[in-house]
């Protein structure tokens, strides 16, 4: 089962991010961006322009926004309206995926 963690972000901010664990480059890794347009409803997602290895996706549905990067570090979920929400809106379908399981911080 492929895992994320909820913690709080590197910047000091207190805000809380989702990180996935694991290889997300994988090709066995799940389809993050297409599992949450099948589980989140009115699911739009806008990239910006690749870097050699950074993609930036912006989100929004009906309950918020967030953004997605992937980068060469990891594949991490930002909120950026409504962060509790949004945070437990996307919780709960990469759960309902079946494909994924949250796992405790160790920070």
């Amino acid at each position: 089962m492929n895992q994320f963690v909820v913690r709080p972000a590197l910047d000091g901010s207190g805000r809380l991010i989702l990180e996935f664990l694991g290889d997300h480059r994988s090709e066995h890794f799940p389809s993050v961006m297409l599992i949450l347009d099948r589980r989140l409803r009115g699911f739009i997602a806008s990239g910006s322009e690749p870097a050699p290895d950074d993609f930036l996706w912006t989100c929004s549905y009906a309950g918020g926004s967030f953004e997605i990067s992937d980068d060469w570090c990891g594949l991490f979920i930002l909120p950026r309206t409504h962060h509790g929400a949004v945070l437990a809106d996307v919780t709960a379908a990469l759960m309902a995926s079946g494909v994924f399981e949250r796992v405790a911080s160790n920070g």
